[in-house]
């Protein structure tokens, strides 16, 4: 791959936080961070934001499994303030400052994070265990770094934010009572006047970079997800809550890229023309076509999932065994999460324990797909998922449910794969009966029309695309013309948001604490 492909400018790739057993997101973004840094890029930075201590240790497994590579590191943002200079105030500190800053006392109720045995931070929940009302970080040798309130106006009850950052003695010595404004500080604090191009995948991290402008910053919004989840009664898109924000503010991104046609249309559906909307999809590691082999036994499915509600991993086990019941199977499932007690509820209401494996979560599951015959897809949304990509590369059969937004983008019906009406299991099942039946130089010839169907997303081609849109996004930057145009985007995409008058589908409710 070529070392000059991409602009000369600081690569900071964004998400919220970043584990050893991380989805296709991340996935994704550590394999595009890899091949950009091949690609001119230089160093890249793959920035996170949330509150976890043991990034050193994270960014060494990854390296171990093969999922970062290049000239990739890993930057908290608590990490990096850590190292900062922050000096004593000249002027001391003043009343709004100290009316703010009330840091958790040792009597307080909280949870701590520890790194090697030196507390790092205290976080002190509201009373149903879930709700934050305070974030404390300290610096490796003790001192306080910052403190993160959340309930202000009345203790205990969420309400009234104030971020107080403190000097090296642990002293208060800046106040923001906006998240977003301390964000920017930290932001312009990395770089400086460098130019840095930011490539934001998180849904979460997107929101601070919506009113992010600088001359020397270059945001990027990738949506890899499903921004829709529906229609009203009355034909309305119904937004996710999480992207709602983002997407009401495309023209704030200096470039937008989704993964598919399909995807750009419905934004532009709500937001109206987007000059500044591109189209590029996600590049997987492709195997040489001759090294796979297209012989295999024809019974045995796949599934590669996280078990979470999205995934609905339930319904790939109800159309495994309605399949059983005509045509003997095997269906080895990878995956883990919340939704376990349900799979596992399913396997036993269907007596699929004979033929069915849950095998957990593995990060060489997609190994598996170079000897499986088929892989089922059964999410509610996708992007351009990264298991249909690499399954089909490997020559495994794509049986999936036609979902926005990636299946219907690549699987021909019948010639590559299959597919289904969404969340009809007895459709999935006879493709799955189907696909036992047929003679096998068609199976042979479906496995491989799936291996060249996935072939235009080999990491070279994908890199000339970012190329192209990434110069003519610090091209355009400086141009008077366009900032003009994208001043007419904002006017023309606020117009048709209030046309369309999407519903902002209901907030996912907190996690719970670990």
């Amino acid at each position: 791959m070529s070392s000059t492909v991409l602009p000369a400018s600081n690569y900071v790739s964004v998400t919220w936080g970043i584990r050893t057993d991380s989805g296709g997101l991340t996935v994704t973004l550590l394999h595009r961070a890899g091949i950009m840094s091949q690609a001119g890029a230089g160093h890249v930075t793959v920035l996170t934001f949330d509150n976890f201590p043991n990034y050193e240790q994270v960014e060494v497994e990854l390296r171990k499994m093969g999922r970062l590579f290049g000239d990739v590191s890993i930057c908290n943002l608590w990490d990096w303030l850590r190292t900062e200079q922050v000096p004593v105030r000249a002027t001391g500190t003043s009343a709004d400052i100290l009316k703010a800053f009330a840091p958790i006392a040792d009597s307080d109720s909280f949870e701590s994070t520890f790194r090697n045995g030196k507390e790092l931070s205290r976080t002190r929940y509201a009373s149903d265990d879930l709700t934050v009302l305070q974030v404390d970080h300290f610096r490796e040798d003790g001192t306080m770094l910052l403190s993160d309130r959340r309930d202000f106006r009345e203790r205990g009850v969420r309400g009234g934010r104030r971020i107080v950052l403190c000097d090296l003695q642990g002293n208060p010595y800046k106040l923001w009572k906006y998240p977003n404004d301390f964000y920017h500080w930290a932001l312009d604090r990395m770089n400086g006047k460098t130019p840095t191009t930011y490539i934001i995948d998180s849904k979460t991290a997107v929101n601070m970079f919506v009113e992010y402008r600088r001359r020397n910053a270059l945001t990027v919004h990738v949506i890899q997800g499903a921004h829709v989840e529906g229609t009203t009664a009355d034909g309305r898109p119904i937004l996710t809550q999480a992207r709602s924000k983002s997407i009401a503010q495309i023209p704030a991104f200096d470039l937008v890229a989704t993964l598919t046609k399909r995807q750009r249309r419905d934004v532009t559906d709500i937001v109206g023309a987007s000059p500044n909307l591109v189209v590029i999809p996600n590049s997987v590691p492709l195997p040489d076509p001759q090294e796979i082999v297209l012989e295999r036994p024809v019974d045995r499915g796949i599934v590669v999932a996280a078990f979470v509600p999205r995934k609905r991993v339930h319904l790939a086990i109800e159309a495994a065994s309605k399949a059983n019941s005509s045509a003997q199977i095997h269906l080895d499932v990878y995956g883990e999460g919340e939704t376990r007690p349900k799979v596992e509820a399913m396997v036993t209401s269907a007596q699929a324990d004979g033929y069915t494996t849950l095998h957990g979560y593995s990060t060489t599951a997609l190994n598996e797909t170079k000897t499986a015959s088929f892989i089922l897809i059964t999410s509610e949304t996708e992007g351009t998922p990264l298991v249909l990509l690499e399954g089909m590369a490997a020559g495994c059969i794509p049986i999936s449910f036609d979902i926005p937004y990636g299946p219907s983008d690549i699987i021909v019906d019948g010639v590559n794969g299959f597919l289904i009406p969404d969340g009809d299991t007895d459709a999935m099942a006879a493709a799955i009966v189907r696909l036992q039946s047929l003679p096998e130089d068609k199976v042979l010839a479906m496995r491989a029309a799936a291996i060249q169907s996935v072939q235009s997303f080999n990491d070279a081609a994908v890199v000339q695309l970012w190329s192209k849109a990434l110069r003519t996004a610090w091209k355009h930057k400086s141009a008077r013309w366009w900032r003009a145009l994208r001043k007419w985007q904002a006017s023309n995409a606020e117009k048709a948001y209030a046309r369309r008058a999407p519903e902002i589908g209901p907030k996912t409710p907190p996690a719970p604490r670990r």
